[in-house]
């Protein structure tokens, strides 16, 4: 009777032993492939070891229920830069997924929708592209939803509006487009619904105007059209609609009242087209009977001309105008600017020559060589001939090329006081005691002949 007992209970418990061996084994071996594809660089995840206990505490930000179940994964703001493993799937008991603020790229995987148990998905704050997956309305258990801020593209899946229990949507700063689901009117539990700056259009669905926990409503910065429903003034500040040009409604600060061109149908309009309906609001009535009857007969709008090449044109043909005219004026004021410089060279020539001969004339050795005195004064200067002093007295002024040398020691490089290209200055010592500057043009030595 020993042996059976024994028997029966080592049975009991390889019964009970094993299928909790193999569930570990496969949470295990989820993780390990959930590490590789969030942290290719093992520099975050680095604790995350094959032979270890995710439940041992060990595993960084992991967490376990009472069964020593996997059911919190919270890697917020580690600096994550891989992409979200289809792996995943295999941590059946999951119930809060934390992946914000890293930098993951790639998309969402399907396998996600196998989490059945996940009541919190925050993905938000990444770089994940791609569509949402429908498959997330199969996730009964979701209560917070927060995708935004990143590059999803395409439709919200309308099958989000099966998730009753959801009571925060956030899929703001994306690139979404396309109207807005009237699923969404299901989620009867939903407090925060956020779809604003993305790409969004149509018509705001009159039944969210019947979630009567809803409290706050942002669908700014898209391009939105129609009449708000009333019944969402009841959110007063809740409800953001700002720059939508299209919308209106009455008893909403932020918006213009509608007008009756606002009541006509404009659904069948693509967002582009609700643009230019704002814009010529006479012709909204026309252009919904021609489309109307185009969706039949595949003929074309005569309305929907390019407006964009027209004005691209017109600003390319006054940017080359503009520049033709700039290309004119500064053509123009070079060739006079031209002329004026080779009539002042020329009467520059003149002068020169000129004075040149009058310091030949009377008596000058050299119209290469001025004076000037240390103090200012200069006797030879123009005005004192006409003030009473006598030619001999003015005589004594002038000096021809052996006193100069003399009197610079014969331009020696001591009494140099400064060089250019054109002269050099020298000072020197006349053999009245004076000291002067003596400018001597293009003269190289003591021996050099005069330049003409």
């Amino acid at each position: 009777m020993g042996i059976f007992q024994f028997l029966f209970f080592f049975f009991l418990l390889f019964t009970l032993y094993t299928p909790m061996s193999v569930h570990a084994n496969t949470e295990l071996r989820s993780l390990m492939e959930l590490k590789a594809s969030l942290d290719p660089t093992n520099k975050v995840l680095e604790s995350w070891k094959s032979g270890g206990d995710p439940c041992s505490g060990s595993f960084v930000g992991v967490a376990c229920n009472e069964h020593r179940k996997v059911a919190n994964i919270s890697l917020q703001g580690k600096g994550l830069s891989g992409q979200v493993s289809p792996a995943i799937a295999g941590l059946k008991c999951l119930s809060g997924l934390y992946l914000h603020y890293n930098s993951l790229s790639g998309e969402i995987p399907k396998e996600l929708s196998d989490l059945q148990e996940l009541t919190d998905l925050y993905l938000n704050d990444n770089n994940l592209s791609g569509t949402i997956p429908p498959h997330i309305g199969n996730m009964a258990a979701l209560q917070v939803v927060d995708l935004c801020c990143n590059q999803l593209t395409g439709n919200i899946p309308t099958e989000i509006g099966d998730l009753k229990g959801l009571s925060v949507l956030s899929l703001q700063r994306n690139r979404l487009d396309g109207k807005i689901p009237a699923s969404l009117g299901n989620l009867v539990m939903l407090r925060r619904l956020d779809l604003s700056y993305n790409r969004l259009f149509g018509e705001i669905p009159t039944t969210l105007a019947n979630i009567l926990q809803l409290e706050t409503l942002d669908v700014r910065n898209n391009t939105l059209y129609g009449n708000v429903p009333s019944g969402l003034k009841r959110l007063n500040g809740g409800f953001l609609g700002d720059n939508n040009r299209g919308l209106c409604g009455t008893g909403f600060p932020t918006l213009r009242v509608c007008s009756r061109f606002d009541n006509m149908n404009i659904n069948q309009l693509e967002p582009f087209q609700s643009d230019l309906n704002d814009t010529v609001p006479g012709v909204n009535s026309h252009i919904v009977h021609n489309q109307g009857h185009c969706n039949h007969t595949h003929c074309s709008n005569p309305l929907r001309f390019p407006k964009l090449p027209i004005i691209t044109g017109i600003i390319t043909v006054g940017f080359v105008f503009m520049f033709a005219v700039f290309l004119a004026i500064f053509h123009y004021r070079r060739k006079k600017q031209k002329i004026g410089n080779t009539c002042e060279s020329s009467d520059g020539r003149l002068s020169t020559d000129h004075q040149a001969k009058e310091l030949q004339r009377n008596g000058s050795v050299s119209p290469l060589v001025t004076l000037e005195y240390s103090y200012g004064w200069d006797p030879l200067g123009d005005g004192w001939d006409n003030i009473g002093f006598s030619k001999e007295h003015l005589d004594k002024f002038r000096f021809n090329l052996e006193e100069v040398e003399s009197a610079t020691r014969c331009f020696s490089e001591l009494n140099l006081l400064g060089k250019t290209n054109f002269s050099s200055v020298y000072k020197g010592v006349l053999r009245d005691g004076s000291v002067v500057a003596i400018r001597s043009i293009n003269i190289t030595s003591c021996k050099s002949e005069e330049a003409e």
